[in-house]
């Protein structure tokens, strides 16, 4: 569920969604599938002309993937990031007929994780959640987690007005990682990498402050 706001073709709001995501890694190709997380989001699009608006974005989302385990007993793991995530969209805006308005759009967003957690899925059928820490400190090891993420979004949606005041909105996004999670003092040689492809599914409702044809 989502909701937005405007001011001067401007509208604001919540919303929540579905993430399928997975790592791309060259090492555990073999090993690691994909997983639904949540994708929380308070949208808001300034509309600067009829066919092109801006929208900056506050995402609270879920990352991670499954992941086969070596573990005895254990049958899949989890591996869960907890990200607020800032991106900016460039819409490309189509009114299709009064109420409807298809747009395209990318950009680019930058994020923070704010927890890790594993979920262990035991063959007996019983579930662990650990909370794991970062491990910040490049100089003990010559190896850290990168908390920073920088994200390419790129998607499209549809977008109904109910009224003057209310307009419904779906939107199916495809969020590519550019940086590698994973960073190292002496970089190896070849250079493994960790990034994030996360294929979304929101639904929201924008509030319309104000709009602009």
């Amino acid at each position: 569920f989502t909701i937005g706001y405007s001011k001067g073709g401007f509208k604001i709001g919540v919303g929540a969604g579905l993430n399928v995501c997975k790592i791309k890694e060259r090492n555990y190709s073999d090993r690691n599938s994909s997983m639904i997380g949540y994708d929380v989001a308070i949208p808001m699009e300034i509309k600067v002309a009829k066919y092109f608006a801006i929208q900056p974005e506050i995402h609270f989302i879920q990352k991670g993937f499954s992941l086969s385990s070596y573990m005895v007993y254990v049958s899949t793991e989890y591996r869960k990031r907890n990200f607020i995530e800032f991106p900016i969209l460039f819409k490309a805006l189509f009114t299709i007929k009064e109420k409807n308005t298809l747009s395209f759009f990318t950009g680019v967003g930058v994020g923070y994780a704010m927890a890790n957690v594993q979920f262990l899925k035991y063959i007996d059928g019983h579930k662990k959640r650990n909370k794991l820490p970062f491990d910040t400190n490049i100089d003990d090891d010559g190896i850290a987690y990168n908390k920073l993420d920088i994200t390419v979004p790129v998607g499209f949606g549809y977008e109904y007005k109910i009224n003057d005041k209310l307009a419904l909105y779906t939107d199916l996004r495809w969020n590519l990682d550019v940086n590698n999670n994973i960073k190292y003092k002496v970089k190896p040689s070849p250079e493994p990498y960790y990034k994030y492809r996360n294929f979304i599914f929101s639904v929201g409702l924008f509030y319309i402050a104000k709009s602009r044809d």
